[in-house]
């Protein structure tokens, strides 16, 4: 059986095209399969792999791995444990080489991916049904923590990639109350 290859690049949060440079900080890949149990295999040790690859800064962003064929949860995470980027899966085949891009996630964008379905999930009100509590959510909670985000945003750093996002909140929720 061939080896595949994962090469993963941490991407930059306000450059999500480029090489992360925000910091110096030096990232490691989490690992896991499909199933949740950790890789261990070659350089990925109890499904850890540390990048190796440094980006503008003198951090580690970027490395390759070989891999056996099959499909992996990745996440990335920086050497001070209070980042992490966006969850990838990946199906990697025997010789082939996939591209694993990582995208720190803020706390700017988390709210703001929040903020979107709460405003949805407002405007369908009891209609809402979401995918992982039992019951719905009760419409004052939600005009609570909507007020409660914005009020966050405040103080938080701009998103430079939800906004350009090529739908609008207003398009979001006209497209919800159609589904309605």
């Amino acid at each position: 059986m061939g080896m595949g290859r994962l090469s993963i690049w941490v991407r930059d949060t306000e450059h999500p095209c480029l090489p992360y440079q925000s910091t110096a900080h030096t990232w490691y890949a989490a690992i896991v399969t499909c199933d949740l149990q950790p890789l261990a295999w070659g350089a990925v040790q109890n499904g850890i792999f540390k990048l190796n690859v440094p980006g503008k800064l003198g951090g580690m962003v970027h490395g390759q791995v070989e891999v056996p064929p099959g499909c992996y949860i990745i996440i990335g995470f920086a050497t001070c444990k209070n980042i992490l980027t966006d969850w990838a899966t990946v199906q990697v085949g025997c010789g082939e080489e996939v591209c694993v891009n990582l995208r720190p996630r803020t706390l700017t964008r988390c709210t703001g991916e929040i903020l979107y379905a709460l405003n949805v999930a407002s405007v369908l009100g009891p209609a809402y049904s979401p995918s992982c509590p039992a019951t719905e959510i009760p419409p004052e909670v939600i005009k609570r923590t909507i007020h409660a985000m914005e009020e966050l945003r405040k103080y938080l750093p701009e998103d430079r990639v939800l906004p350009a996002l090529p739908i609008t909140l207003d398009e979001l929720l006209r497209m919800a109350k159609e589904e309605q």
